[in-house]
């Protein structure tokens, strides 16, 4: 038995334990002792240090498992969906995207799913830490082990995308849906792909297309999705925008109920499903039942912000007061000489510190 496995034996029967018995017991020095117990907060396990008390075993790692998370997927009705399941990736969207490439073909010359593509449709994948974790504009997105739940969905319709904004925004809908039914509080959204609670981006949003260029339509999207869950160290620059849901419950006095990682990943992705559901299902009606929810928990209607250059308008930023959302997911906003522009989500830059209250 390693040292390890003895230090959390030990720390398992009693509250507290002294790092002086702890090395007495396990026959090692107290240097090894911290080296020991540094290894086991690495791998997720909450180990605190009091003075005059020792060491004490607050919480056990909270690690992914497919097997639990299509357990809970196939109670809540969506057994089809595949889940792939890692320790650690690059991303959960370069994963994607190397499954698909292996496929022979992801769709035949009717542009139609192949089998191997039925497959991969709907499937999740979902990692407990990314090396290269990504957002909007190339921006790096921290996805530290033991502390968030990374995940990405393949969803290819019958038809195609023919609106890409859509599914990043029944996306934020998804987690603030999940974040309500799992923790019981309310999230904000900040237009098109963040995700707010207490002031603090808890989560961020990446939509990216698989294109088929002979046709020019989009058959495919990875949507990519990152939640900060807990016990995470931010780099100071993002700390003054990001924050965890647990940690920020913790700091506001509200009650934090058990929820696993697996839980985060397996009700987001339902949710995600029944969205995009009523997406494709209304696409030519043009009635998107989610975002009138998307619009009421939208932070930026009523505000002032500054547009990027992508925008157009000779090529230079200008400032503009946000009036509405379209059933589109597009920005609608009044510039200062009151011309009604709409905006796509390729459009604008927004930095998130500017919406924190």
């Amino acid at each position: 038995m390693d040292s390890k496995t003895k230090i959390l034996e030990y720390l398992s029967e009693e509250e507290y334990v002294s790092g002086q018995l702890l090395a007495e017991k396990c026959g090692i020095s107290r240097s090894a002792v911290h080296k020991a117990v540094e290894g086991l907060r690495k791998s997720g396990y909450i180990i605190l240090a009091v003075n005059n008390r020792g060491y004490c075993l607050k919480e056990f790692p909270d690690n992914l498992d497919e097997k639990e998370i299509s357990s809970i997927l196939k109670d809540s009705g969506y057994s089809d969906s595949s889940v792939y399941c890692y320790s650690e990736l690059d991303s959960t969207i370069s994963e994607s995207k190397r499954m698909i490439s292996k496929l022979s073909f992801f769709r035949d010359e009717r542009d139609n799913l192949t089998e191997e593509g039925k497959k991969l449709h709907a499937s999740l994948v979902v990692c407990g830490k990314q090396t290269a974790g990504r957002g909007r504009m190339g921006r790096s997105f921290e996805s530290p082990e033991n502390s968030g739940v990374y995940t990405a969905l393949i969803y290819a319709p019958k038809n195609g995308i023919k609106n890409p904004a859509l599914m990043t925004a029944g996306a934020a809908v998804a987690v603030a849906r999940t974040v309500k039914e799992l923790y019981g509080v309310e999230c904000k959204i900040k237009w098109v792909n963040d995700v707010f609670f207490e002031g603090k981006k808890i989560s961020g949003i990446l939509t990216e297309g698989i294109a088929n260029f002979e046709t020019g339509t989009v058959t495919a999207a990875i949507v990519g999705i990152g939640i900060n869950v807990r016990n995470q160290k931010f780099s100071p620059e993002i700390a003054k925008i990001a924050g965890c849901i647990e940690d920020i419950m913790k700091e506001k006095n509200i009650p934090v109920p058990k929820v696993s990682r697996n839980q985060i990943a397996a009700f987001i992705t339902k949710h995600l499903i029944k969205i995009y559901g009523e997406i494709f299902e209304n696409e030519y009606s043009g009635q998107m039942p989610f975002m009138e929810e998307y619009k009421e928990r939208n932070i930026l209607i009523g505000k002032t912000v500054k547009v990027n250059p992508a925008a157009g308008l000779n090529g230079e930023c200008y400032m503009a007061k946000v009036i509405d959302i379209t059933d589109n997911a597009e920005l609608v906003v009044q510039t200062d000489d009151q011309k009604i522009l709409k905006l796509s989500s390729g459009e604008v830059s927004l930095k998130s510190e500017n919406f924190c209250q």
